[in-house]
């Protein structure tokens, strides 16, 4: 079975930025998960590609869950278990 995919969108003068990366960072490590992380700076074309207006933004498995702020860490891990089965 291939691992849920949760993907970071960030930018460098994104305040809530390292809040995001922190509680992805600390979930993944409970839980069995790939982590990206794109500065959509650098990485335009990705952030259009998933519709990221904002940061920080977070997908699981190329699905928004969070637009411009941290998201909600029982969300994000009901979100990541549900991508597991």
């Amino acid at each position: 079975m291939t691992k849920p995919k949760v993907t970071v969108f960030t930018m460098p003068q994104c305040p809530k930025c390292p809040a995001a990366k922190e509680l992805v960072k600390q979930v993944g490590e409970s839980l069995d998960i790939d982590i990206e992380e794109v500065d959509i700076k650098e990485d335009m074309v990705k952030g259009l590609q998933f519709g990221v207006a904002s940061t920080p933004s977070v997908a699981v498995n190329e699905k928004l869950i969070s637009r411009g702020e941290v998201p909600d860490r029982e969300e994000l891990i009901a979100q990541i278990k549900r991508a597991i089965g």
